[in-house]
């Protein structure tokens, strides 16, 4: 019979009592197994170890610019940079040579990563204490002199180093819940530090002197999770890198993390040494409030990096290129809430950082490229590409000899340099990361 009636009305059959729960049903299941590829992944913990940091650095950079001016805060920013800057170019990124030793079951490399941390600890520290204590101002209330904050500066980063090296050993082992209770812990510390300075005196030296004790305690969380981490696996010490293999291969990965780092912070140094300590204030803040786009990033290539010793390579291949979208979506949205954040706070708390606007505008496109790079060169380190690392810190560091005449034109031309190393920097490391995942996939 057909199924079309003398009327010509299509025939059906009944109606159903109840509507089709198939696609509810497939669109719940796909949210299940992306929620446990999220806990999978760690995001969770490396989302918190993010955020309680920038959280709190966030909070007490709005406060501290608000009640220090633009001078008081400028020395401040160039004490703190200074120090992050100098520990991450001492530091690179000996944790990947470590990481890779005691994965597969190997503490040789352990003692060569402490040894050497130390050794640098030792001489920065002892440079630096040097430094400060032949040019420390005649008295507390006296300004302090651009040789006496740069002995701080060593000092500061000496201790950057330790705490860098047992916390990145710690999460490179994917130790993620570890990991982050260190991060907050010390946020925990410099907030109830920073805080308890900020009421009783506007003196940046005595915020800087809590930052250090939180690093220290930061340092002292780390190292004692990872004695519990080595006591559960129990690596050999037999065998293993040589030294000279060790600091070959320490050496190209440094290289990398070095040029990254320089042209992330240089600027900030360039601008206080050329321009003094107002525009280094108004060019920090400018750039505290645009690297809140760089969270997801963080977290992103923390995630890549630690997820190559535990995925296939097709799974962990589609991991990176699903991640490199999933952040360029998020960057761009980040990057314009950013931008009216900054035309509202200058209306306000502020409105006494004259040109803040304009900088970030011109820094936050390269702050978005800047998320990428880390991304890609999370992603080439754990695939052992130590050339294109090596060639991509040679190349960040060439363009970041920008920032010293670009300073000499004002405080813009560091920004724009900013922008357009990035953007070199990261094309160069998507032609090498898309060439390298190509072979993987294969």
């Amino acid at each position: 019979m057909s199924p079309v009636s003398a009327a010509g009305a299509v025939a059906v059959g009944p109606t159903p009592l109840l509507p089709d729960l198939g696609p509810v049903r497939a669109r719940l299941r796909s949210l299940a197994t992306t929620a446990r590829t999220v806990r999978s992944a760690g995001y969770v913990h490396l989302l918190a170890a993010q955020v309680a940091p920038l959280g709190v650095s966030f909070l007490l950079t709005m406060v501290s610019a608000t009640l220090l001016g633009p001078e008081r805060r400028g020395v401040l920013t160039f004490l703190m940079t200074g120090s992050l800057l100098v520990g991450a170019l001492a530091y690179g990124s000996l944790h990947v040579p470590v990481v890779d030793g005691l994965r597969s079951g190997d503490g040789r490399s352990l003692r060569h990563g402490v040894r050497l941390v130390a050794g640098i600890w030792l001489l920065l520290t002892t440079a630096g204490a040097a430094v400060a204590f032949l040019a420390r101002p005649a008295s507390p209330t006296a300004d302090p002199g651009t040789a006496f904050q740069v002995g701080l500066v060593l000092v500061g980063g000496a201790i950057a180093v330790t705490q860098l090296f047992a916390g990145r050993v710690l999460q490179g082992l994917a130790e993620n819940s570890r990991y982050v209770r260190v991060v907050v812990g010390q946020a925990a510390l410099y907030l109830v530090g920073t805080g308890a300075v900020l009421l009783a005196t506007r003196s940046p030296l005595l915020m800087f002197g809590t930052w250090y004790v939180s690093v220290l305690g930061g340092l002292v969380l780390a190292v004692g999770h990872l004695r519990t981490v080595l006591q559960e696996r129990a690596p050999h010490a037999d065998g293993g890198p040589s030294w000279r293999s060790f600091a070959r291969s320490a050496t190209a990965n440094n290289v990398g993390s070095i040029g990254q780092m320089v042209m992330l912070r240089a600027d900030v140094l360039v601008v206080g040494l050329v321009l003094g300590p107002v525009a280094t204030g108004v060019y920090g803040i400018a750039l505290s409030l645009t690297e809140l786009a760089l969270i997801a990033p963080e977290v992103f290539a923390l995630a890549v990096y630690g997820n190559r010793a535990r995925m296939a390579d097709a799974s962990w291949v589609a991991h990176v290129r699903r991640t490199v979208r999933v952040n360029l979506v998020l960057a761009v949205a980040a990057a314009a809430v950013i931008a009216a954040a900054g035309f509202l706070l200058v209306q306000g708390p502020l409105a006494s950082y004259r040109g803040l606007v304009p900088l970030m505008l011109i820094v936050l496109p390269g702050v978005v490229l800047a998320g990428y790079t880390r991304i890609a060169l999370s992603a080439l380190q754990a695939l052992g590409a130590t050339v294109p690392v090596w060639r991509f810190g040679v190349l960040a560091l060439v363009l970041s000899l920008g920032f010293l005449p670009g300073a000499l034109l004002g405080v813009t031309g560091p920004a724009v340099v900013s922008s357009v190393a990035y953007g070199l920097t990261a094309l160069f490391l998507h032609v090498q990361l898309r060439t390298r995942l190509a072979g993987v996939a294969r």
